[in-house]
């Protein structure tokens, strides 16, 4: 297995090199007129998630309505069971995620208070999108919960501390749909023009994600890393 994993872990990282080539996107098609709300888009090295207001989310989500309670920000991510909630944390495990995963999570960090100072600013942009774009973002995110036959989002234990809830997901988690062509495609749920096919690394989508910021601010849509 050691060496099948390790001659993964070589083709994986070829095929990342040859994936980091990102087009932009197009600016005619960056969402500019009735862009009333804000979200976040955070990349931490290999991984990215979404972070949103917990009232919009409060409002318009039928599995976070309990997590956005009484919370300013709500920050989602989703990736492989075991690696992401802390089960096993082992170079080899999350190699192997990408060929043989048991199953998926979805990571919920709720926030009292607004967050910015414990995330640096460069590895952070603000995204303005429509009333349209949040609700089919959040039904996204909703879609991405694996329910029990009660029609129950299934919690899952986490092994790390300080990183909210876990929940089991729906998808299957492989090299070529993982966190961040996960996190491409709920920005596209957004109404935003990102390419998530084949964008395997973070700074691949967060590339992209920056680009329409960066746009949108000279607009005045959005403040600078806000």
């Amino acid at each position: 297995m050691a060496i099948s994993v390790r001659n993964f872990a070589i083709w994986f990282f070829i095929l990342c090199a040859l994936a980091g080539c990102t087009s932009m996107p197009a600016k005619q098609k960056i969402p500019v007129a009735g862009t009333e709300h804000t979200i976040y888009f955070i990349y931490r090295e290999w991984h990215t998630s979404i972070l949103i207001d917990a009232t919009t989310v409060a409002r318009h989500s039928r599995y976070l309505q309990q997590e956005a309670a009484n919370q300013r920000y709500i920050r989602i991510g989703w990736g492989d069971g075991n690696y992401f909630t802390g089960k096993s944390k082992t170079f080899g495990s999350a190699t192997k995620a990408l060929i043989a995963s048991s199953h998926s999570a979805l990571q919920v960090i709720a926030y009292a208070q607004p967050p910015f100072a414990s995330i640096p600013p460069e590895t952070r942009v603000p995204i303005a999108i429509t009333d349209k774009g949040v609700r089919k973002l959040i039904r996204s995110l909703d879609k991405s919960f694996a329910l029990d036959e009660s029609g129950l989002v299934i919690p899952l234990q986490a092994y790390v501390t300080d990183a909210g809830n876990f929940y089991q997901a729906s998808g299957h988690y492989s090299l070529f749909s993982n966190c961040n062509t996960w996190s491409g495609r709920a920005l596209q749920a957004a109404g935003l023009p990102v390419r998530s096919g084949l964008q395997l690394t973070a700074q691949s989508i967060f590339e992209q994600a920056r680009a329409i910021s960066e746009y949108q601010q000279t607009l005045g849509l959005v403040g600078k890393s806000e």
